[in-house]
């Protein structure tokens, strides 16, 4: 297979993989399906949010046992395998929420946040693995139809609720996953072993030899705890913006129309923000992407805690939409992380132990939001002081990492 048979062919799975990760990008969608849920069946509306804490923590599991299941069904059942537990979740909760609230915990909660983190944690290992000179433009690209999935998708949805019924919208939605995953498991291979000298790849002078690499053990390198801090904080306030932007201009005095204009606006910048942090990456590297996305974060929470001391709308905006892109410029730099400091080897072992850190960056928020009883201001001023805690982690990331001369 010569350079130009692979670029064909790896744009073809990169395209594919980007349009699966709208289908499981709608697992950010629950906002839509939790208040009508609510409704319909007379739960309270506390009890249902607890659907996503659960579905982010199966994410992780999924995503921790999508290695495993790699490795022992192949690429083509591991996808298969997830977009049998993405029907049965969508269809289950259809079928069985009226049985209880119990059924939205298993069928949205544990069988969605499973098949999400599986096809996630699948998609990014194999695809990536064709691009060793891109690694950052492929993983930004998939997130980007990560990021844009509750947006598109879960437009279409909501509209669907509103005319067909929430049942029938679940209906949809599980039709629609179990065809584009099956679609993906048909299509998607291994990369070859030597792509990189098929494709003629030169490594870069501040990356350590594969061979270096491989040797390696995450957990007993200085370098992952450090990153793994970074990683939580960062998304820790991204977590915290998503999750109150539309409270927090009310809040602030801004116009609901506005208020949910800003809400539409964030997963857009969201997606755009993972894409050019991974061409970022693949030009000037990892510590370099690291430093810059801790000094955004650091900034844009400085701009929105001072926007609520001052009252200052177009402060807060500003700040909420700059926020974002150091929140979406995790995904792709974790899978860089991975692949660079761990090597290619074990990167679908090694990915979602890192991709973790989403489960620590919600619960670092939630400790976060209950210290400061809910205060936006305090919130963000405690933030704001964790971001410089990032740039200080970044830094000392860079220092552990350079390399040494000989």
């Amino acid at each position: 297979m010569n350079a130009q048979a692979i670029n064909r062919k790896r744009y073809v799975y990169l395209f594919a993989s980007a349009t699966s990760f709208l289908v499981l990008g709608l697992v950010y969608a629950w906002s839509l399906f939790a208040t009508p849920m609510a409704t319909i069946y007379g739960w309270e509306l506390s009890a249902v949010k607890v659907t996503f804490t659960i579905c982010m923590m199966s994410f992780c599991v999924g995503g921790l046992i999508g290695a495993q299941v790699l490795r022992r069904l192949g690429v083509r059942g591991a996808v298969l395998l997830s977009a049998c537990l993405l029907v049965c979740g969508f269809a289950g909760t259809a079928a069985l929420a009226p049985q209880g609230i119990w059924a939205l915990y298993l069928c949205y909660g544990i069988l969605i946040g499973c098949g999400t983190g599986l096809g996630y944690n699948v998609a990014i290992a194999t695809v990536t693995l064709w691009f060793p000179d891109k690694t950052g433009f492929a993983s930004g690209v998939m997130f980007m139809g990560f990021g844009l999935g509750s947006l598109t998708l879960g437009t279409v949805a909501n509209a669907l609720i509103s005319t067909a019924g929430l049942g029938s919208a679940l209906v949809v939605v599980a039709v629609t996953a179990g065809i584009v995953m099956t679609a993906l498991a048909l299509l998607l291979r291994r990369a070859p072993d030597d792509i990189s000298e098929l494709l003629g790849v030169e490594k870069k002078a501040q990356t350590t030899s594969d061979e270096a690499a491989e040797k390696r053990r995450l957990f007993r390198d200085p370098a992952f705890y450090g990153y793994y801090l970074w990683a939580t904080i960062l998304l820790g306030a991204g977590v915290l913006v998503i999750g109150t932007s539309k409270l927090g201009a009310l809040e602030i005095g801004i116009d609901e129309a506005f208020a949910t204009t800003l809400v539409g606006i964030i997963p857009i910048v969201n997606g755009a923000a993972g894409l050019s942090m991974g061409v970022i990456y693949d030009r000037m590297g990892m510590r370099f992407s690291m430093i810059l996305a801790a000094a955004v974060s650091f900034v844009s929470c400085t701009m929105i805690a001072c926007s609520f001391w001052f009252g200052t709308g177009a402060l807060y905006v500003a700040g909420c939409l700059i926020l974002v892109t150091s929140y979406g410029s995790v995904a792709p730099l974790a899978t860089a992380f991975a692949r660079e400091r761990y090597g290619a080897k074990r990167f679908a072992h090694n990915l979602p132990i890192v991709n973790t850190d989403i489960a620590s960056g919600s619960a670092f928020q939630q400790a976060i939001v209950s210290a400061s009883a809910a205060s936006s201001p305090v919130a963000y001023t405690a933030m704001a002081a964790s971001g410089a805690v990032t740039l200080l982690i970044s830094c000392a990331f860079a220092r552990l990492t350079k390399p040494r001369k000989a």
